[in-house]
């Protein structure tokens, strides 16, 4: 983790920036998270226009202003979000769409569709990019927005994402850490493409360099 944040894109009313995983974006006990570190790198008051999870890394949005913000919360209900994930074991078919149920809340790793009647429609699609007979790594694409939708469709069909302390075996997630020195969650947001304000822009950030051990 940095103390200073990538910025992608700067614009007057809001930025693009690549948030590193590990850190919150607006939560944490001692006040270092996300938005802290950028307002005193920048020197302005900033609201994220969305969220990521605290050990998830990738491309965020965030506004200067309330006006700002409400514009990128509203291009992000059209926007395409990609997300790249390294996954435990070699995945079959290689491409394909994870269609399991989800209840929309924060699960744990017994169960994690949630309980019956909370479940609602999900859709992940994945493409492999490459494997081995250990990971695999994978593009996936949201049909829908569940909470933890990716971490619980992947533990569901058995490739759990490698380093999620929340869904996967904990056993398996303390072998990695210690063979490969490697406590990240391996999923990150890796592409953006939104329209601001009648632009089209494409948001991309480089995957995490401890990814490179494992694929």
């Amino acid at each position: 983790m940095t103390g200073i944040i990538e910025i992608i894109e700067e614009q007057d009313g809001w930025l693009a920036v690549g948030k590193p995983a590990g850190l919150s974006v607006h939560n944490a006990e001692d006040g270092y998270n996300l938005l802290s570190i950028l307002e005193e790198q920048l020197g302005c008051t900033l609201h994220a226009a969305h969220r990521l999870d605290q050990p998830t890394s990738g491309v965020m949005l965030l506004g200067k202003n309330p006006r700002s913000t409400q514009m990128l919360q509203e291009a992000l209900t059209t926007a395409t979000k990609e997300y790249t994930a390294i996954v435990r074991g070699s995945i079959s078919p290689e491409n394909g769409t994870w269609t399991w149920p989800l209840s929309n809340k924060g699960e744990g790793f017994r169960n994690p569709q949630g309980r019956k009647n909370d479940r609602v429609e999900a859709l992940t699609t994945y493409q492999t990019i490459r494997s081995n007979q250990y990971f695999t790594m994978v593009s996936l694409t949201l049909g829908t927005g569940r909470q933890h939708q990716i971490r619980k469709h992947a533990t569901l069909a058995k490739h759990q994402v490698v380093g999620d302390t929340r869904y996967g075996d904990r056993r398996y997630n303390s072998m990695i850490a210690k063979r490969y020195q490697m406590n990240d969650l391996c999923l990150c947001a890796s592409k953006l493409d939104v329209t601001v304000d009648g632009v089209q822009y494409c948001f991309e950030v480089n995957l995490p360099t401890t990814w490179s051990a494992l694929v």
